[in-house]
């Protein structure tokens, strides 16, 4: 999965979860949401924050 797949995803659950909370008032939907987001976010630290860093550090040197 690319960066921007994976970016439009997070975008996607992000809208869920606060969906689920504000206006369903469903918390438990609303915290597995969270879980599940924070998992994705994890995972879009690792894989795309770290080649964009080594990117930034071959321009800057």
């Amino acid at each position: 999965m690319s960066c921007d797949q994976l970016r439009d995803r997070i975008e996607f659950k992000r809208k869920e979860m606060y969906h689920a909370y504000l206006v369903e008032k469903d918390y438990s939907a609303a915290l597995k949401k969270s879980s599940e987001l924070d998992s994705m976010l994890n995972k879009f630290r690792k894989l795309c924050l770290k080649s964009f860093i080594l990117a930034l550090g071959v321009l800057i040197f």
